[in-house]
């Protein structure tokens, strides 16, 4: 990832606390982001309808702040396609 220049952010509705223990079970070398509002989940679209919980996307946002690439539920998971986004965004 350090090679494409890019940065991985993990958000969720989870409290800060959670979100520390998550991290650390995981030992998770990326940030972690506790939005237990739903702030971001709402302004990305991707809150769950009545629920504070969001389905899971990802999204790869170059340096003009533009979405490039989104996957989600089980593709979401799998990293191979956002790293392959950001790294044709840094061989632009």
């Amino acid at each position: 990832m350090q090679s494409a220049k890019g940065r991985l952010i993990a958000i969720s509705a989870d409290t800060l606390e959670t979100q520390k223990k998550f991290k650390a079970e995981l030992q998770a070398g990326y940030s972690f982001v506790a939005d237990p509002e739903a702030e971001l989940i709402r302004l990305y679209d991707v809150k769950v309808p009545v629920m504070n919980l969001a389905n899971r996307v990802t999204f790869v946002i170059d340096k003009k702040r533009q979405i490039v690439a989104v996957s989600s539920g089980g593709d979401a998971i799998d990293p191979t396609a956002a790293l392959n986004a950001v790294q044709q965004c840094s061989a632009r």
